[in-house]
């Protein structure tokens, strides 16, 4: 008697920089019938139309992002071994229990947080603990977009400068772990110029079948959910390459992710990993700069509680290492 053996669950994670369309573009993998559950972050001031973020999983996120040390806007470099650590050990458990209890019976399910990049080796040997097929939608937005998003925020982390800092090491350094995965990078001015056709290529790169329920969803998000309002800003690659303050290895990173985004190159595509790794390299190189400017970013937070320290020394050491890099 032959044992037929049932097919492995999958799971799509929803990565990319804050404030590069993580919502949208998560709302979109839902329409295209990936289960993200029914339980989300409520809506708020920063996101009115929804996170879509299940708040159990989200939690968690959390909790392993603090017991590492990274702030929502930390840009220090982790270390590779921490993943094994016994900081990192517990969460195993943790995850892999959750997810049963919230997406056991799913066939395919996702998760968005706008951390999960810098989590993301973490996944990486969660999903091979529980032999779960990984599968991966990037959006991007121009830069120059997402500092000016991030500013209505936060005039600080808005900078252009600070901003395209942690762009980079949000995206950069794991990125490579996609490489064997299924991989969508998907453009947000692109999406909401043209969300069908965004859509419909998104499900067929990740091989979600079309139904009936999938096509209402479609239309329900293409129709119902998107709005004006939701894009603020758009600028060209020409415009982003054009502006003196942006950093050039963003440049060199995003050019690659875009040529992605219009199906120029797949993730098998040998070239981008080996432009990928010299990025990476370079990235690299800047890990005491990065970890200084932590510190100062930290000591710059603290001294807002303290009316008698002496922010603005601090402030202009910050400024001249952000604007040498």
């Amino acid at each position: 008697m032959s044992v037929v053996s049932s097919p492995r669950q999958r799971a799509v994670l929803i990565l990319g920089a804050g404030r590069s369309g993580t919502s949208v573009v998560a709302r979109a993998t839902q329409a295209a019938g990936v289960e993200l559950g029914n339980h989300f972050k409520p809506p708020s001031r920063k996101n009115p139309s929804g996170f879509f973020e299940d708040r159990a999983l989200l939690g968690l996120s959390k909790k392993l992002r603090r017991a590492l040390e990274l702030r929502p806007d930390s840009l220090s470099l982790l270390d590779e071994s921490v993943w094994d650590s016994p900081v990192a050990a517990p969460f195993y458990a943790e995850f892999a229990a959750t997810i049963k209890a919230r997406f056991g019976a799913a066939p395919i399910w996702g998760f968005k947080y706008a951390r999960t990049m810098r989590l993301l080796p973490f996944w990486v040997r969660l999903f091979r603990q529980m032999d779960i097929e990984p599968s991966y939608v990037m959006p991007i937005r121009n830069p120059l977009s997402v500092a000016r998003s991030r500013a209505r925020l936060d005039a600080h982390r808005g900078s252009q400068e600070n901003s395209d800092l942690e762009w980079l090491v949000n995206v950069v350094p794991h990125f490579h772990l996609l490489q064997d995965s299924p991989l969508v990078v998907i453009d947000y001015d692109r999406l909401i110029a043209n969300p069908l056709v965004q859509v419909q290529r998104l499900a067929k790169q990740l091989g979600l079948p079309e139904t009936v329920k999938s096509r209402e969803a479609i239309d329900d998000f293409v129709h119902g959910f998107l709005r004006p309002g939701l894009q603020h800003t758009q600028f060209s690659i020409a415009s982003m390459l054009e502006e003196k303050r942006i950093n050039r290895l963003l440049c060199e990173a995003y050019c690659l992710l875009d040529r992605l985004a219009v199906d120029e190159m797949n993730s098998s595509t040998i070239a981008l990993w080996d432009r990928w790794k010299e990025i990476n390299a370079r990235l690299a190189e800047l890990r005491p700069v990065l970890a200084r400017l932590d510190m100062l970013g930290l000591e710059l937070r603290r001294a807002q509680w303290n009316p008698f320290s002496p922010v603005p020394a601090a402030w202009r050491l910050a400024r001249k290492l952000l604007e040498k890099l």
